[in-house]
């Protein structure tokens, strides 16, 4: 095997690294700063859609005064297949519980059946309240164990009590909103193949009032092994909650996580409600109001994902993520792939130097090839640093002269690798520690991964990529760009291995196979799009994009390059892509503005101002309109 181009042990590269490095402190004092409009890293910060209550509430207001001014709302079925709720009950506060059972009978779906089972509470008072309410509401129905079985076992006694073709998981001292259940059975008529639905929730206090709402992305069962993020409502078809084996008691306090996992690889459809329709009720002692309050839940959550792993077939560890309750699946790659980095670059020598000796000393991994790729240099620190380049081991310098085109540079580049795995780099993108590749490959060899991004921050430490959201800002943009440093992101997404629709391509890993099977990227999109236009066709041919924290670098985003030339790439890509872009990126989620980065409610009204703003970008109306429907097989993979 051939030996790693590792400064701790060759000798070669760690002198070429050395020279680089002296090369490019040299270049930095002679050199003038590169950009003559410096990006403005100071970015404003707000507040996301769980951080303040009051916007919360203000939010929930407009929504209701909107729909009473209106009267207009969408049909939902009031009866159709029976909805089993079931709940395992064990001491609860006879308030919230009868607020529990009351949200259940206040539904507008009628056909519903609520099963119960008591475990051995040992409270007379709550065994007679169950009583009353069975004997007053003919389709509750219950039971009780005489010796405490534990929550799986319990929920199992209530699960056999059912009846129903779906069956909803509700605890004991949490509500439901009163269309919660109509709204599921929607979807399901809507989608005949749906096995596992699921929707938004927030909680809600000692007062009833709501806060920290979870607005989810759609299905993303990389997101589900960082975090149990389908949450609750989750409804599972009762056959598939048979076939499944219900719930196992050794998962007991993460019981529901566990038959998440287990029914979401079995399920042939799961869709997403993107409606709160649960809440979480905060009592004391609850997971729901102390993260800490249950470390017994967190370790069966742990194990959980370690029995997916093994279930799954993937060599992998579980470590625990950024949150409590967060988790980070680190896969084994057994083989060593080849890896072709390519960088374009134009002068800016001391950005190339620092790019490169970076590379040297962080990637961990065997780098079979670097291909510089130069586009008309002519400054003198440029001719020096290629001749020191020209020394580097597997090293190629490709000329390519005339217009600045970033989809033919990197094609051109691409073809003429042989490597296994193609890195596309910005000469403005350095790491600082090691492991970031290796944490890239481990996803890039997976058979079901199209393209693998990484976290990427703005010199002062702010963030300024962990995955594009169509229509943010616009077009597109990079969702949490400008998050502090020492700020999780609404929901974690910028700390935990997620989907995303697309990835920017200033640090992006893909096999040269997947690359070549969609056509590389398109060379009609010179300066911007082309990207995301490329993650788009490989969601269209089955491939997911995904975005992993583990691979952390500093990008002085275009200081190269700057950001002239983006408005004439506007309006190709809308004709091509403006369809999907009316519909919600099934990664994010439609209660989330698309007008700020930082994830903050979207308010009524909001949708008209994107639309403007499109429309404006589009700078031709007819590109957003008169657009012809994509093919069958195309609008098929975004649904």
């Amino acid at each position: 095997m051939p030996e790693r181009n590792d400064p701790t042990s060759t000798p070669g590269p760690v002198r070429t690294a050395e020279a680089l490095a002296r090369l490019a402190e040299l270049l930095a004092e002679t050199c003038p700063p590169p950009s003559p409009e410096p990006v403005d890293y100071q970015l404003p910060w707000g507040n996301d859609a769980a951080a303040h209550p009051p916007d919360y509430w203000h939010r929930i207001y407009l929504d209701r005064l909107q729909a009473s001014e209106s009267q207009r709302r969408p049909e939902l079925p009031t009866d159709g297949p029976l909805v089993s709720v079931i709940v395992p009950v064990y001491r609860p506060s006879h308030w919230y519980f009868v607020e529990c059972v009351r949200s259940v009978v206040a539904q507008t779906y009628t056909n519903w059946e609520l099963c119960l089972c008591d475990d051995a509470s040992g409270d007379p008072e709550l065994t007679r309240l169950i009583g009353d309410l069975a004997a007053k509401e003919p389709r509750i129905k219950a039971s009780a164990f005489k010796k405490n079985g534990g929550i799986s076992e319990a929920t199992n006694a209530a699960l056999e009590l059912a009846t129903g073709e779906l069956v909803a998981l509700l605890d004991h001292d949490d509500a439901l909103e009163p269309d919660a259940l109509a709204e599921v059975v929607a979807a399901v008529l809507e989608h005949e193949d749906a096995d596992v639905i699921y929707t938004d929730d927030d909680k809600i206090d000692a007062f009833d009032r709501p806060f920290q709402p979870q607005f989810k992305p759609d299905w993303a069962p990389d997101l589900l092994l960082s975090y149990p993020y389908l949450g609750h409502l989750t409804v599972i078809r009762r056959s598939l909650l048979e076939e499944i084996g219900g719930f196992r008691s050794e998962f007991d306090g993460s019981q529901d996580f566990d038959v998440m996992l287990r029914a979401t690889e079995r399920a042939r459809r799961v869709v997403h409600v993107p409606k709160v329709l649960y809440h979480w009720r905060v009592v004391s002692g609850s997971a729901a109001g102390d993260a800490e309050a249950k470390p017994w839940a967190y370790a069966a959550s742990r194990r959980a994902v370690e029995d997916a792993l093994r279930r799954r077939g993937i060599d992998g560890r579980v470590e625990n993520g950024p949150f409590l309750g967060s988790y980070s699946v680190r896969r084994h790659v057994d083989s060593t792939p080849s890896i072709a980095v390519i960088v374009p670059f134009r002068d800016q020598a001391a950005l190339t130097a620092r790019c490169v000796e970076h590379l040297d000393a962080t990637a961990g991994h065997l780098i079979s090839e670097l291909v510089l790729v130069d586009n008309g240099s002519a400054e003198a620190e440029t001719r020096a640093l290629r001749k020191q380049l020209g020394r580097r081991r597997s090293t190629r310098i490709l000329d390519y002269p005339g217009p600045f085109n970033w989809s033919v540079i990197n094609n051109t580049a691409a073809a003429s690798c042989d490597s296994d795995l193609l890195l596309f780099l910005n000469n403005d993108v350095f790491a600082e520690e090691r492991g970031w590749l290796e944490a890239m490959v481990e996803h890039a060899v997976r058979t079901d991964i199209g393209a693998v991004g990484a976290r990427l921050v703005y010199p002062n430490g702010r963030l300024q990529h962990t995955g594009i959201v169509l229509g943010l800002g616009g077009i597109a943009g990079h969702v949490l760009a400008g998050l502090p440093v020492d700020t999780i992101g609404y929901g974690g997404w910028d700390r935990v291995v997620r989907e995303y629709s697309a990835v920017t391509a200033a640090c992006m890993l893909v096999r040269r196979s997947v690359f070549e099977e969609v056509g590389g990227f398109d060379e009609t999109l010179a300066i911007a799009f082309n990207d995301i236009d490329f993650c788009l066709r490989l969601r269209a041919a089955g491939y997911r994009v995904v975005s992993t924290p583990h691979a952390q670098l500093v990008h002085a985003e275009s200081v190269s390059r700057g950001f002239s030339g983006y408005s004439t790439d506007y309006r190709a890509f809308l004709r091509r892509w403006g369809w999907l872009l009316r519909r919600e990126d099934p990664y994010f989620n439609p209660n989330l503005s698309r007008l700020v980065t930082w994830c903050a409610l979207r308010l009524p009204g909001e949708d008209d101002q994107w639309a403007d703003l499109v429309g404006l970008l589009a700078d031709d109306p007819r590109d957003l309109q008169d657009q012809p429907e994509p093919a069958e097989t195309i609008a098929a993979a975004f649904t």
